[in-house]
């Protein structure tokens, strides 16, 4: 595959594409989430609130490992296979370039070493999401010893998983903290909060409507 930074079908995202390219993959990270039995099993509370805490570092998680996957240019992300967000790009102000570059430093470019494959990014995912001691969360859930258990065994399967490279283990985790940082970053000056608590919100009450009519 060419680099997306020499495609020529590639354009600019525009705010309102990023807006919207957000609202679809919350919508997708919430439907994920849904499909898991152990996420299924914690309250609706416990549900929405790690949603809405884990979402923007998912989210950034995402259009890393797709950046990587489709072999994206040096000084891009991408959102979709014709759709880019450059740090040169001076429509948008400096503090937003400067968090697509350390994203690109800190996340694209390790991952790209990496080598990670779906397994282990699929893992990462699940410990990113079932986060007890994250800032926002830690005090409103209602089962914390359950969620630090969940979180517990993904910790552990993935393990179990990387045990036959040394310090492969090591590696993947070394990508949260970037991530936490990255992710609030992004949400923050992208002007996302409302729509990350309002899109949970809305799907999270849906199903429980859902829920009720079909008891």
């Amino acid at each position: 595959l060419k680099e997306v930074s020499q495609h020529t079908n590639s354009h600019e995202a525009t705010f309102e594409q990023i807006c919207e390219y957000a609202k679809q993959q919350l919508e997708i990270i919430h439907k994920w989430a849904s499909e898991m039995v152990a996420f299924k099993s914690l309250s609706c509370n416990d549900q929405k609130a790690l949603l809405t805490s884990s979402a923007p570092e998912i989210l950034v998680f995402s259009i890393c490992c797709f950046s990587v996957q489709n072999k994206c240019g040096p000084d891009n992300l991408l959102l979709d296979k014709a759709l880019v967000i450059s740090r040169t790009n001076r429509q948008f102000e400096a503090a937003i370039r400067n968090i697509v570059s350390f994203i690109i430093d800190t996340i694209v470019d390790p991952l790209k070493e990496i080598l990670s494959d779906r397994y282990e990014l699929s893992r990462l995912r699940r410990i990113i999401l079932f986060n007890a001691t994250a800032k926002t969360t830690h005090q409103i859930l209602n089962d914390g010893k359950e969620v630090k258990s969940i979180r517990r065994t993904e910790h552990l399967l993935l393990q179990k998983y990387t045990d036959t490279v040394p310090g492969r283990m090591g590696e993947l985790m070394l990508l949260l903290p970037p991530l936490t940082i990255a992710g609030n970053l992004f949400v923050e000056h992208l002007h996302l909060e409302k729509l990350v608590g309002d899109t949970f919100d809305n799907l999270v009450a849906a199903e429980l409507l859902l829920a009720m009519g079909n008891g």
